[in-house]
């Protein structure tokens, strides 16, 4: 279980300036310092509110509070291998939300380029947290004289795995559409590097889309949905706005060098079509022109095709296609548990992790309260309790030595 840690007097500033500013209730001023790794009981902040704890220390000021909110993900917690972890999905963090405002940049004019670059580094950065969190090693080795060794840079480092190994690598933990649209922008950074090109950006916006989606799924899930992109940035690319003259300006004007977009052209041949209709390979949307009868409706230019309509049937790449997640009760949640061997996990222990965690907070997007009234729980939140139950259990195993009975 997460250690209880005390607040530090300038967080008790902050928590009284969300109190008095923001007018904000205790359970939704906590996720803000409390976090996987470090707990805090939701009941301090409740007695700070009243004066009977931290009743002389000052109030922050409103500007501290913004500053505070808009930066919150850097004020870390954590220490030791967590403060590791929590840095590397920071960086990758932003450099996907980099790539992202790099292409929807009409200024810029070599954006897929620049998205490619920049959202390999953030792969990298996430798959090195994923790794750490988990004890892998992901550093290169050399073997010789049957000594095996660190491989070390020129300036005396430890070199780490890129994203093509750690996309090789057993631990991975994606399916084959999640990998292919990695390596697929891994070959046309390759391909393109340092090379006149065209302007690639349509040609490539589809994989560049589904690779920001993958990204920001996989940053909640496995990490706490306080990471998430989308909850305060949105994970949408985009070509600019732009009229309907101006559109068929843009895409008449999209000349690609030849052998490049051979060359990207035979990256789909790579893969089966099972593959390339999947949304996590390849996210497309159809932009059709249209007739509106209000003048609101006028700059709406794209139409989302619901699979199964007549017209999806004439159209070579259906858009969208809804997929219910998969929901699990607290009862299924017990149930799971003690299939995989932890027979000391019980609803009592599932209920204390739950508010530890803040489980049913919507923005950590563990779950969903559905129109019955109950709360029904993710996938994600099944794979953050069996890794707490891991965890417990080792560390029961280390510490005391109980052997727990499976």
């Amino acid at each position: 279980m997460a250690p209880r840690e005390s607040l530090g007097i300038w967080e008790v500033a902050l928590i009284k300036a969300f109190i008095h500013f923001a007018a904000m209730k205790d359970q939704e001023i906590l996720p803000y310092f409390s976090r996987p790794g470090r707990s805090i009981n939701h009941r301090v902040i409740g007695e700070i509110r009243t004066g009977s704890h931290f009743k002389n220390v000052e109030m922050a000021t409103e500007e501290e509070l913004r500053v505070f909110r808009e930066r919150w993900h850097s004020y870390s917690v954590k220490s030791g291998k967590q403060r590791e972890i929590e840095e590397l999905v920071l960086k990758a963090r932003e450099s996907q939300i980099a790539a992202i405002q790099v292409f929807n940049n009409p200024n810029i004019n070599f954006r897929a380029e620049t998205f490619i670059v920049l959202s390999v580094i953030g792969w990298t950065y996430l798959f090195h947290a994923y790794f750490k969190k988990r004890s892998i090693d992901y550093r290169y080795y050399s073997e010789a004289n049957g000594i095996r060794s660190v491989q070390i840079t020129k300036d005396g480092l430890e070199r780490y795995w890129e994203l093509s190994t750690c996309l090789d690598a057993k631990q991975c933990p994606f399916d084959d559409a999640v990998k292919e649209n990695l390596r697929y922008l891994i070959e046309v950074r390759n391909s393109i590097a340092h090379r006149f090109t065209g302007n690639i950006d349509l040609k490539v916006a589809s994989k560049l889309q589904a690779s920001a989606l993958n990204f920001n799924s996989w940053l909640a899930g496995e990490f706490g949905g306080e990471y998430r992109i989308d909850s305060d940035f949105g994970v949408a690319i985009q070509m600019s706005s732009f009229s309907h003259d101006h559109a068929k300006l843009i895409y008449s004007a999209q000349s690609v060098d030849p052998k490049i977009a051979s060359i990207i052209d035979g990256l789909d041949d790579k893969v089966s079509e099972d593959i390339q209709a999947d949304t996590k390979y390849a996210f497309k949307v159809l932009f059709v022109e249209q007739s509106c009868n209000r003048a609101g409706q006028a700059d709406k230019v794209v139409e989302f095709i619901r699979a199964g309509t007549d017209m999806a049937d004439q159209i070579e790449h259906v858009v969208f296609k809804e997929r219910e997640k998969p929901k699990f009760k607290p009862s299924q949640i017990v149930s799971e548990m003690k299939k995989c061997g932890f027979k000391w996990f019980n609803m009592a222990t599932h209920t204390n992790l739950r508010r530890e965690l803040d489980a049913k907070n919507t923005k950590n997007g563990y779950g969903v309260e559905l129109a019955d009234g109950q709360w029904y729980y993710y996938d994600n939140w099944l794979s953050k309790v069996k890794d707490y139950c891991e965890k417990t259990q080792a560390e029961l195993l280390s510490t005391n030595g109980i052997t727990i009975a499976k």
